[in-house]
């Protein structure tokens, strides 16, 4: 949380940015599950993808999910994803703490080694 905080206060992070990594804002009303991503993600996982959209740089998550589901499928199933994980070319490059959000929506098993990878 410090950590977090210096962040915040130097201009760094969103505070609304760190509210959703603290408070994994789903959505409580998500749409249907689309039949590709039924093979990797589950329903509590579409919702946490769902309120994610909330944020501008992954307001096209869900699409992205469904049509790069492929390489989704191969990121979700790396078993060090913060460390391996390959992201698909739409959400490459962004930054270290929005993996962090990422990781929380889709890989919350993962969140505390990349909290760590994160601060140090």
């Amino acid at each position: 949380m410090l950590t977090f905080r210096i962040l915040q206060r130097n201009g760094y992070l969103n505070p609304k940015e760190i509210d959703h990594l603290i408070l994994n804002k789903a959505d409580p009303n998500p749409p249907p599950l689309p039949e590709p991503l039924k093979g990797f993600l589950n329903e509590a996982i579409w919702a946490n993808v769902k309120g994610l959209e909330s944020i501008p740089i992954f307001s096209n998550l869900g699409s992205s999910l469904e049509s790069e589901y492929l390489v989704w499928k191969k990121w979700y199933s790396e078993e060090r994803v913060e460390e391996l994980g390959e992201l698909p070319k739409s959400y490459k490059e962004i930054s270290k703490f929005h993996k962090l959000l990422l990781y929380r929506a889709i890989r919350p098993d993962r969140v505390a080694s990349a909290l760590t990878n994160f601060v140090g």
